[in-house]
């Protein structure tokens, strides 16, 4: 299909020839030549034909931050012209290598071409590859081109990266230690696991003692040695996670919402590792409650839900959220971690929910469920600090979150009174690990 431009080039070309034939001006009659070629050129050639355009995702699935490459290939059988092709992708994906947008020219005849490109993926969720649009068009433009899309649509999913929480230096305790990283049921009987060679005492079973290893200690004062297995049923772990809109300070691909998923990750994968009970319950979410299980297929069940994660609006506060678990947490008396913003304030009024008041009340509510076992540090509040997430224009800006940063303390003060360990955690400042023992070494 004919442009309208070679039918005006042409009358252009005449145009200039009777005047060249009348002024007898071999420039005009040079350039009256000039569009006639390229108007007999622009008949010949034709567009690019027969275009055919694939991608593909060697993975869709992928942890935030990685790299994935898009292999994207066009082909075309006939032809000579430009060939325009776009990818439109998500704003959470960066571009790393390569160009989503590339224009080659297509040479006689079948041609392929490689244009694939990498992203990275910074930022936990479930993203689409919209459908590649492609365009040809004619030398010069002097012949109607084509264009189409190329499908379908293709999801990519990034898995939130958690951070490996290092192992905390710490005695084997039977439900004493107020950090039970390595505490083990009181009841419960012993399983095949085995744990360690220990020194006989008496009241052991003469079935426990291992007599080869024994053997080996002749001339000891005690040289029996019996062998102790893991007993049946480690302590629970119970996480809150605040997912009000509040929590997504910062920018688009690096907030502070992204590194409080980190932190229930990575604290729900080391005690999972250590066979405790996980559950957990994202409040001010449409989320909602994980139920409590143990193993690696919990883990995978917290990763999908942390995955598709979305912030709301505020309405729900830390109270409600205990009542609504009160159940699972009473029966499990497990260690428990909240992890908010205590800096939030509320235009509504004093115990509306993310108040002061409603937190206190919430952190309260969970040390009382524990009944008599009320053992200091067993509700860890994680405060997720905002500091170098805002950015300030001017210093009384600077100095209003200063001064909103130093307005929680009190709140510290309080919560800790009451018995719960509060952590101050800064992840542009330190990883979790650090804070972690920094803080829970008050508690030991």
């Amino acid at each position: 299909m004919f442009s309208t431009l070679p039918p005006r080039w042409v009358g252009l070309a005449f145009l200039l020839l009777v005047l060249a034939l009348a002024l007898g001006n071999l420039i005009l009659l040079a350039g009256s030549v000039y569009l006639l070629l390229v108007a007999l050129v622009a008949l010949l050639l034709q567009p690019p034909q027969d275009v055919t355009l694939s991608r593909r995702l060697p993975r869709n699935v992928c942890w935030a931050g990685d790299v994935i490459e898009v292999e994207r290939k066009i082909e075309a059988e006939s032809g000579v012209g430009p060939l325009f092709v776009h990818d439109p992708l998500p704003e959470e994906a960066l571009l790393v290598e390569g160009n989503n947008f590339r224009v080659v020219w297509k040479l006689p005849g079948a041609r392929t071409y490689d244009l694939s490109y990498r992203i990275r993926c910074p930022k936990r969720g479930v993203f689409n590859l919209e459908e590649t649009s492609w365009e040809c068009q004619a030398p010069l433009g002097l012949r109607g081109g084509s264009q189409g899309t190329a499908g379908p649509e293709q999801e990519i999913a990034v898995v939130p990266r958690f951070q490996g929480v290092r192992r905390f230096n710490q005695i084997r305790a039977v439900g004493k230690s107020s950090r039970p990283d390595e505490d083990v049921s009181v009841l419960g009987a012993s399983t095949t696991d085995f744990r360690e060679l220990r020194p006989y005492v008496p009241g052991d079973a003469m079935r426990s003692v291992n007599w080869k290893a024994s053997a080996r200690r002749a001339g000891y004062d005690n040289p029996l040695l019996v062998n102790e297995y893991e007993p049946e049923g480690k302590k629970a772990v119970w996480i809150f996670l605040d997912g009000a809109d509040y929590m997504e300070v910062g920018t688009a691909l690096t907030n502070l919402m992204e590194h409080a998923v980190e932190a229930v990750g990575s604290i729900a994968q080391y005690y999972l590792t250590r066979g405790f009970t996980l559950g957990a319950y994202v409040y001010n979410s449409p989320a909602g409650i994980l139920t409590p299980e143990l193993g690696q297929k919990q883990f995978q069940r917290l990763t999908q839900m942390l995955t598709t994660l979305k912030v709301s609006p505020a309405n729900e506060d830390l109270l409600q959220a205990v009542e609504w678990c009160k159940s699972f947490l009473f029966r499990l008396q497990p260690l428990v971690f909240v992890i908010s913003r205590l800096d939030i304030h509320y235009s509504g009024s004093s115990g509306g929910p993310g108040s002061p008041d409603a937190f206190t009340a919430g952190v309260r509510r969970l040390i009382a469920l524990r009944g008599r076992n009320r053992r200091p540090g067993q509700v860890k509040v994680v405060h997720m600090d905002t500091q170098g997430y805002l950015r300030t224009e001017t210093s009384l800006e600077a100095l209003a979150l200063g001064m909103l940063h130093w307005e929680s303390r009190p709140l510290f003060g309080a919560l800790r009174r009451d018995g719960a360990a509060v952590m101050d955690w800064n992840p542009l400042r330190e990883d979790l690990t650090s804070t972690l023992i920094r803080h829970l070494n008050a508690y030991r």
